[in-house]
């Protein structure tokens, strides 16, 4: 290329760039939802949280309703905010008037045009950034009401700038509210494993790493409240999020948190003060929080009020005043305009295009389940399953057990897979539902079958190491599962 035409190129980028409006210090992002808007008929999900009327904001100081940019122009209805990590752009989900769907949509911080970032069939939502500027999101959006028990869970994809959107999970339930941790795992919502696929669910946390592996637990599996939604990490290393008894209970959600060095044994209220009508809870600098809640109560509103934004620290004794109030809107989402450290990135082991990855259990009779009420017999057999698209079981196969426990297996990719314990006469010892994926070419290691939290096996080599494989694979439905080689 030509000097002065890299000067003209150049110079062209930054007469562009100078276009776009910045969002001044201090700014945030809103979501805002029209006061008593009915929902469309034949709703999704996000068409009853986000009414027609439902915009995309920003929110500039001194925050009053006169400083309000509309980001999400053009759209009829538009919500769930993120900000990039450079604090330079805005995406949210958003439906315009010419699709039915709903996708993904980004937007300059300071205001612009959006521009559409998916065209997932079924919709998309649930934005959040990773490493790499990777968009990643829920994708389809599920029918209203639906989101448990649709055939068609809602899965996390992973998307790179200019590239094609590539599956995260594969598990039976829908995985929503993804958020992106600072060591760069994906946190997100889904329901604990069960076999009774029209019993009410128990959503918990899970986490993945940026490439869709490593499936994990990680709050909320043994906990007595049924619903949660948007868990955010905070600064002090808390991970927030809104919790209810039912998703039926409209705003009485409540905000509570748990810590990320044990989050399997600290969960509690994220504030000194009820916090029921909690919408949504954001980081906002240093350890001070922005949360949208209820005005019902506050002086002059009665019992009767809208949801406006607050700041504060979480230790605080009271909420005190809203830091914005537009009586003429819900103002259910707020995030702070910043730019902030970018999340971890993860070296990927992933080998597109393989059809296989590997599971080793050190021992699958490690076991957190009491004595009492089980058979405590050694396990000499595991039998895999997979869920077929049908939703129903699909028995792949089983795998000796090795002396010490240990298991090795080669199983196929891309679909929820359970396992089940066996002793010698082929009694049930263990049962665990569908959960679990693999990616092509993930290695995958366990301690155990249920094995006890914060459990490090002994320094030992596996004996089924020693062996080959077993090979587990699918068949077509007439003919017997079989125990491939290698």
């Amino acid at each position: 290329m030509k000097p002065h035409l890299m000067v003209l190129l150049g110079a062209a980028a930054v007469l562009l760039a100078a276009c776009q409006p910045e969002a001044p210090e201090g700014s945030v992002v809103l979501t805002q939802t029209p006061l008593g808007a009915p929902p469309p008929l034949a709703a999704t999900v996000l068409d009853l949280r986000y009414p027609p009327g439902s915009r995309v904001v920003l929110l500039i100081p001194p925050y009053r309703a006169g400083t309000v940019r509309e980001l999400s122009r053009g759209l009829v209805a538009a919500g769930d905010p993120c900000v990039s990590w450079d604090g330079r752009w805005v995406y949210f989900a958003g439906k315009s008037a010419e699709q039915a769907d709903w996708q993904i949509y980004r937007v300059n911080a300071g205001g612009g045009r959006p521009e559409r970032m998916t065209q997932m069939p079924g919709g998309a939502m649930d934005p959040a950034i990773a490493a790499h500027g990777e968009l990643v999101f829920s994708s389809p959006v599920p029918p209203a009401e639906q989101q448990w028990t649709t055939p068609n869970p809602a899965a996390l994809y992973g998307q790179m700038p200019g590239q094609a959107p590539r599956r995260l999970t594969f598990g039976p339930d829908s995985a929503v509210d993804a958020t992106v941790l600072r060591d760069g795992r994906i946190l997100f919502v889904s329901a604990k494993p069960r076999d009774d696929r029209h019993a009410a669910p128990h959503l918990c946390l899970f986490t993945i790493n940026n490439d869709g592996t490593e499936v994990t637990a990680y709050a909320g599996q043994d906990d007595g409240v049924n619903y949660l939604r948007r868990p955010r990490e905070l600064a002090d290393g808390r991970v927030a999020f809104l919790a209810a008894r039912s998703e039926q209970t409209g705003f009485t959600d409540s905000a509570e948190c748990v810590r990320s060095a044990a989050p399997f044994a600290t969960r509690g209220p994220l504030f000194a003060f009820r916090s029921d009508g909690c919408r949504s809870v954001e980081p906002w600098s240093g350890n001070d929080l922005l949360a949208c809640g209820e005005t019902r109560g506050m002086v002059g509103r009665m019992m009767s009020g809208n949801v406006a934004v607050y700041r504060g620290a979480a230790d605080a004794a009271a909420i005190g005043p809203p830091l914005f109030d537009d009586p003429q809107w819900n103002s259910v989402e707020a995030t702070r305009v910043a730019a902030r450290a970018e999340p971890a990135g993860h070296t990927t082991a992933v080998m597109p295009g393989a059809s296989r990855g590997t599971v080793l259990c050190l021992n699958v009779n490690d076991t957190s389940e009491p004595a009492a009420g089980r058979n405590p017999a050694p396990a000499t057999e595991i039998r895999v399953f997979a869920l077929a698209d049908s939703g129903q079981p699909r028995d792949l196969g089983k795998v000796p057990v090795a002396a010490d426990g240990s298991v090795l297996v080669y199983l196929p990719v891309g679909v929820a897979l359970g396992f089940d314990t066996l002793d010698a006469q082929g009694n049930l010892l263990r049962h665990q539902p569908a959960c679990l994926w693999l990616q092509p070419g993930e290695n995958r290691a366990c301690v155990g079958c249920h094995e006890p939290r914060n459990h490090s096996p002994r320094n030992l080599r596996p004996l089924a190491t020693q062996r080959d494989p077993a090979h587990l694979d699918f068949t077509d439905s007439t003919t017997a599962p079989r125990v491939a080689a290698p």
